[in-house]
């Protein structure tokens, strides 16, 4: 027996979740793997903001609600944690404990896999649960691609950066990648998908200087082996994902902003290092403030 009224309330909601999908007009505003990830990313909210109101994710759907009164994610100056980065990490990092690690995104692509969703929208939702964020040393730029090679993996990648920063050579980036989606893929280069985060530290003066490779695979060699994996490029995978604990990079950037323009934002210090942090406690004692 089916309750009528109750099948016509859930087509309405349905048709409302759907205004919410950014229009086939306003995917022609960007780059075509920009606008696909997009697509992919509101049709993946939907069904999270759904099944974030079930009891058996109520762990989950709580630590995000606490990240996000905690974190205020919106963009600067309100708070460093931008929109993009704040929701893949409720969405793709933010986990559950136990024999099988679950986030908000695989609940999602387990249920759409279960209804016979299209299978390129379901790999799409696959492809960015499998991202993470990275610290990348900048390579170059060729009109609008940078060039990043990542520090520990020494991956290289040909990429588009959404927000339209392309940065300056030398600099070190805290980003998520977004890869080709497809096999035989029309596209021969990523997506930046978050607002490049760009990596320095105090200089004489209290000057923001770039941080260096070197001061980055420091903070690895003193981090990584706290880190249980078989090598180091598992133990990095882990990190960047997960942190050292469930805020770890959500507190990192809270705590070491130092400024930012429409396009990108610049961080200082490290995260074990509070007195490098410049809105830590230890920062400001540092700085006399």
């Amino acid at each position: 027996m089916t309750n009528i009224a109750d099948w016509r309330e859930a087509r309405l909601r349905s048709e409302d979740y759907q205004r919410t999908v950014i229009s086939k007009d306003k995917l022609t505003d960007y780059d075509p793997l920009h606008g696909l990830y997009i697509y992919a990313q509101n049709q993946l909210s939907i069904l999270i903001e759904q099944i974030a109101e079930l009891p058996m994710v109520d762990k989950l759907a709580d630590a995000y609600a606490e990240a996000l009164e905690g974190y205020m994610p919106s963009s600067p100056p309100m708070s460093p944690l931008t929109v993009s980065y704040f929701t893949c990490w409720g969405s793709f990092d933010l986990c559950s404990s136990g024999a099988k690690t679950e986030t908000l995104a695989t609940i999602a692509t387990d249920f759409a896999i279960f209804q016979h969703v299209d299978d390129g929208l379901t790999s799409l939702f696959e492809t960015m649960q499998a991202s993470r964020m990275g610290i990348y040393r900048h390579e170059g730029a060729s009109g609008r691609f940078v060039f990043l090679r990542e520090l520990i993996t020494n991956r290289e990648v040909k990429a588009l950066s959404a927000s339209g920063y392309v940065g300056n050579l030398g600099e070190i980036w805290f980003v998520r990648l977004l890869p080709p989606p497809f096999e035989n893929s029309i596209f021969d280069y990523s997506l930046v998908f978050t607002t490049p985060y760009v990596l320095g530290k105090l200089g004489p003066g209290r000057a923001f200087l770039s941080s260096v490779e070197d001061d980055w695979l420091a903070f690895f060699k003193r981090n990584l082996p706290k880190i249980h994996q078989d090598t180091e490029e598992l133990a990095y995978d882990h990190l960047m994902k997960f942190g050292l604990s469930r805020n770890y990079w959500n507190e990192y950037i809270f705590l070491s902003y130092r400024n930012h323009r429409n396009n990108v934002i610049f961080l200082e210090g490290f995260p074990d290092v509070a007195a490098s942090l410049p809105h830590s406690k230890e920062g400001r004692d540092a700085l006399g403030v």
